[in-house]
């Protein structure tokens, strides 16, 4: 599991008391399935740059739509 990925599912367990699987990100589960709504999102991202030491993009950020789409953009950062 890469570094990005693993960050982002101990986030989203730790801040927002979601487990993401595998399945949640094959098969591009959205956000708002998960429970979390846009603000969530914002802290997340935040957190995730803060964890990872890195700065995302605000563009593509808001392409964003699912946990899949997340997880192919994070990898860059691998």
């Amino acid at each position: 599991m890469s570094k990005t990925l693993k960050v982002l599912k101990e986030l989203a367990e730790r801040d927002h008391e979601v487990t993401l699987t595998e399945e949640h990100i094959s098969d591009g589960t959205k956000f708002s399935e998960l429970g979390i709504d846009s603000l969530d999102a914002i802290e997340m991202m935040v957190s995730l740059e803060d964890e990872l030491d890195i700065e995302l993009n605000n563009d593509r950020l808001e392409k964003i739509s699912n946990i899949a789409q997340l997880v192919e953009y994070l990898r860059e950062f691998d």
